[in-house]
C-alpha cells in the first residue's frame, strides 16, 4: 500500500552569516560604506520612562536579562546622511528605533557608560530640527583627560569584563575606535599606540562609539544600506587649529565610501561618524522594498540653516506578505536580479558557474542565448537571490564568470504556497511538490448589499508533481523510461 506523509525536516546545515565586518586598514578601504549626520543643541529634557514602552517593562544590560543579539535574515536598516553624521546623531538614532523595538534603552545605555568611564552621565533631550522632532544625547564626564588607544581598548575590555557588551559588541567597538587610530597614527606620524586623541578621546566620542556599537549588535541585521554621506565643505576650527574639510583623520576614514560635499558649509562628517559608517554599512544604494516597523531621529548640536541636522534610521523587514488586495493565496517576496551579457566563456564553463551560483544558495539561476552588439552570438546568465545577500553573490558572480560587470535591480516575485510531500512506492520513496492556488469570487461593485463583502473561495486548485532528480535516479537504477515512469507516479497520486 503506498502512503503520503510529510518527510523528517533535515537538519539545517547553512551556517547564517555573522554580520560584523571590521573596518579595513585605512589604506586599504574598498568603496562600498556609509557614514552619519551633525548636530543641533538640546531644548526639552525626556525622562528615560517617556520611552513609549510599558512603565512595567524592565530593561536591562544585555548580559543581565536581554536575550543575546541574533541576526535577523529579513531585517534591513537605512542611514539618511543628508547633513553628514556624528556620534551623537548615531546614537540618538539608533537609541529611539531600540526603544521603539523593545531592545534597549536609556538605562541601558547608561550602564554601558558607568562601565567604560566612572561618573559619566548621558542626558537625553527631546529637541525640534529642522520641524523634525529627534534625540539629543549629551555625555559629560568630571574630568576630560586626553586618552592614548592603548588606554581606550582597556576601558573597551574592562566594560565587556563586567559583562554590559556581548563579544560581537566589543570586538565592532574596538574595530571601530582601532580605525581612527590607524588614521590618526598616519596623520600624526606616530605609532598607532602612542596616539593621542583629543575631541575623540573625550568621553562623548568614547560613549558614542561603544553604545552605538552595543545597539546596532542589538538590532543585529542582516544588511545595512545608506545615502551617500554629506562631508561638508570650507574650513573649521579643532584641537589644532583651523582646518579644511574633511578633517585629516576623516579623509582617510572615508576611503571606499560614497561621499559628496553637500550644500552645508562646515565640517558636517566628524571621524567618529565616518568611522560608525564604515563599520555599519554594507550597501551604498537605496534600500530594497521593505515594510518599515520603526524610525529614528538623531540630533546634532548645530543648526544647519535650511535642513534638520538629523541622521534619519529607517528599521525594515523584507520577509514576503500575502498579497490581500487581490484576496490570493500569494506571498509577494522582494528578491535581488543579478545578470551579464557573456561572449567569452564555453558553454562548459557557464554551466559550472550556473552550479556554484546554485550552490551557494541562489534563488534560481538560468542562461538566456543572445545576440550582441556586432552580431556576435553570447549568453544572458541570470540569478535571483535574497536582497540581503546581493553584494555576496554579485562577487562570486563577476569571479566566476569574468565579466568586467553586471547589472543588478530589485524585482517582486509571487510565490504560491507549497509542501513537499514522500511518496513510498514500488520503486522507492519519491519527493513529491505539491501547490495550492485559490480562485476567489469577487463581489458585485454594482450591488450595494454586496460590494464591501470580503471576496469568498470560489475554487481550490491544487497541483502535484514528483521532483526531477527522484525520477532521474529511479529510472537509472530500475532501468526505466523516464517518461513513463513520471506518468506512473502521477497516477499514484491522482486524487490523493
Amino acid at each position: 500500500m503506498t502512503s503520503l506523509h510529510p518527510p523528517a525536516h533535515p537538519a539545517d546545515t547553512s551556517a547564517s552569516r555573522t554580520f560584523f565586518r571590521a573596518p579595513r586598514h585605512i589604506s586599504s578601504l574598498p568603496a562600498d560604506q556609509p557614514v552619519a549626520q551633525a548636530s543641533q543643541p538640546s531644548t526639552s529634557q525626556v525622562p528615560a520612562q517617556a520611552a513609549g514602552l510599558p512603565p512595567t517593562t524592565q530593561f536591562l544590560p544585555q548580559a543581565a536579562g536581554l536575550p543575546p543579539a541574533s541576526q535577523s535574515p529579513d531585517r534591513i536598516l537605512h542611514f539618511d546622511f543628508a547633513t553628514g553624521a556624528s556620534g551623537d546623531k548615531f546614537l540618538g538614532a539608533l537609541l529611539e528605533v531600540c526603544e521603539a523595538l523593545g531592545l534597549a534603552r536609556l538605562d541601558n545605555l547608561q550602564a554601558v557608560a558607568t562601565a567604560l568611564v566612572e561618573g559619566a552621565v548621558i542626558e537625553r533631550s527631546r529637541v525640534v530640527q529642522g520641524e523634525i522632532a529627534a534625540t539629543s544625547i549629551k555625555v559629560s564626564e568630571r574630568r576630560a583627560p586626553h586618552r592614548q588607544w592603548s588606554g581606550i581598548r582597556r576601558m573597551i575590555e574592562d566594560a565587556a569584563a563586567q559583562g554590559v557588551l556581548s563579544a560581537s559588541a566589543t570586538a565592532l567597538a574596538i574595530s571601530t575606535f582601532e580605525s581612527i587610530a590607524i588614521a590618526e597614527a598616519e596623520v600624526h606620524n606616530e605609532p598607532i599606540e602612542l596616539v593621542h586623541f583629543h575631541e575623540v578621546g573625550a568621553a562623548d566620542s568614547i560613549i558614542d562609539i561603544v553604545c552605538s556599537c552595543y545597539l546596532f549588535d542589538l538590532l543585529a541585521p542582516s544588511a545595512v544600506y545608506a545615502s551617500p554621506l554629506v562631508l561638508g565643505f570650507g574650513t573649521f576650527k579643532a584641537a589644532h587649529g583651523l582646518m579644511s574639510v574633511p578633517a585629516p583623520a576623516t579623509a582617510l576614514l572615508i576611503k571606499g565610501l560614497s561621499v559628496t560635499a553637500g550644500p552645508h558649509e562646515g565640517e558636517m562628517t566628524t571621524p567618529t561618524g565616518a568611522a560608525l559608517a564604515a563599520a555599519f554599512v554594507t550597501h551604498w544604494q537605496p534600500f530594497v522594498a521593505l515594510r518599515p516597523i520603526a524610525i529614528g531621529y538623531g540630533a546634532g548640536t548645530r543648526t544647519v540653516t535650511g535642513a534638520s541636522n538629523t541622521v534619519r534610521l529607517l528599521v525594515g523587514e523584507t520577509a514576503g506578505q500575502p498579497i490581500t488586495s487581490t484576496q490570493q493565496a500569494f506571498t509577494l517576496e522582494n528578491v535581488t536580479l543579478i545578470e551579464a551579457n557573456i561572449d567569452h566563456r564555453t558553454p562548459e564553463a557557464l554551466a559550472f558557474a550556473a552550479e556554484e551560483l546554485l550552490a551557494a544558495g541562489a534563488l534560481d539561476v538560468w542562461q538566456e542565448p543572445i545576440t550582441m552588439k556586432k552580431g556576435r552570438m553570447a549568453c544572458k546568465l541570470a540569478l535571483l537571490c535574497q536582497p540581503n545577500r546581493s553584494g555576496e553573490f554579485a562577487q562570486l558572480f563577476l569571479a566566476l564568470t569574468g565579466s568586467l560587470g553586471l547589472r543588478m535591480r530589485t524585482v517582486e516575485r509571487v510565490v504560491l504556497p507549497r509542501q513537499e510531500l514522500v511518496l513510498d512506492t514500488q520503486w522507492g520513496p519519491v519527493r513529491f511538490k505539491q501547490g495550492r492556488f485559490f480562485e476567489y469570487e469577487l463581489p458585485d461593485m454594482q450591488d450595494r448589499s454586496t460590494k464591501d463583502a470580503p471576496a469568498s473561495p470560489l475554487n481550490n486548485t491544487r497541483w502535484i508533481r514528483p521532483e526531477h532528480d527522484d525520477v532521474a535516479r529511479l529510472a537509472r537504477e530500475h532501468d526505466l523510461d523516464y517518461q513513463s515512469l513520471y506518468d506512473q507516479l502521477m497516477l499514484l497520486v491522482d486524487g490523493v
